[in-house]
């Protein structure tokens, strides 16, 4: 029901886009009948919900769709920084779960559209504003919908898991050569991993080694450059790249930021 409720939201304005810090680990607090629609992506740390007799955990993988008019409270139990954007709608709801996703750039970039128009003076911004929000609505309903997926089709597709898990650090990763492992067309291959796991093989691959690197960062480590090569790199530029498409922050920023507890 509440996807369905999501599916059919009408956005009537929308209020803010924000980079926030993260709350202290173990600060609670709680909100009753909330006056606006939120979504909410932590870039790093973890919160806990709970609504009603359910525990809804949100990650940086687990994004949340807050209702208006819902009534939770939250625990932050790993600090982190988070994006959020508050819009009204034509409906409200009592309720709300997570949405498990494999890659977060698509939230990110779309964010960050939304965060650089928002309040322009420019006649065509708030309809780019809305156009971006809604993509982020589409995203996050494909991928709720991924459970449906055929459990034969991830079959067909658990030799190309399994290397990309392992082998991540193989810099000569292609679609071709996944789909080759799959025994299945390169092109059958891309689309039947959209439809499982609703995103592209590459960005897939791309927000796995940004995830590993992420534990590198946070543990010992000579340098950034060491850090790209670890993890699939060959070079620090291209490395850097994609961990701010997929972080919002560059490695740098990310290490001082967990290191401050932010």
């Amino acid at each position: 029901m509440f996807i369905e409720t999501v599916a059919n939201l009408r956005v009537t304005n929308i209020v803010s886009a924000n980079r926030l810090s993260s709350s202290p680990v173990g600060y609670a607090a709680t909100r009753k009948s909330r006056d606006k629609w939120a979504i909410l992506l932590k870039i790093t740390g973890k919160t806990v919900y709970t609504v009603g007799n359910n525990k809804v955990v949100s990650d940086n993988l687990h994004p949340v769709i807050l209702p208006k008019g819902c009534s939770y409270s939250w625990k932050c139990v790993e600090a982190g920084p988070y994006i959020c954007i508050e819009f009204d709608a034509d409906t409200s709801f009592d309720h709300f779960t997570s949405i498990e996703i494999s890659d977060n750039s698509a939230i990110i970039n779309a964010f960050s559209k939304i965060e650089r128009r928002l309040g322009s003076s420019k006649p065509h911004s708030q309809h780019e504003c809305y156009m971006y929000l809604y993509e982020i609505l589409a995203f996050l309903l494909k991928s709720a919908n991924k459970e449906y997926s055929s459990p034969q089709k991830k079959d067909i597709l658990s030799p190309a898991i399994k290397y990309i898990s392992e082998k991540y650090y193989d810099s000569a990763i292609s679609n071709d050569f996944l789909a080759n492992l799959c025994d299945i067309s390169t092109v059958y291959f891309r689309k039947t991993f959209e439809a499982v796991y609703g995103n592209s093989p590459i960005k897939y691959l791309h927000n796995f080694r940004i995830e590993k690197a992420k534990d590198i960062l946070l543990s010992d480590y000579e340098s950034i450059e060491q850090v790209a090569f670890s993890v699939g790199y060959n070079s620090i530029y291209h490395f850097s790249k994609m961990f701010r498409l997929y972080t919002g922050v560059s490695p740098t920023e990310y290490v001082k930021s967990a290191r401050l507890g932010i």
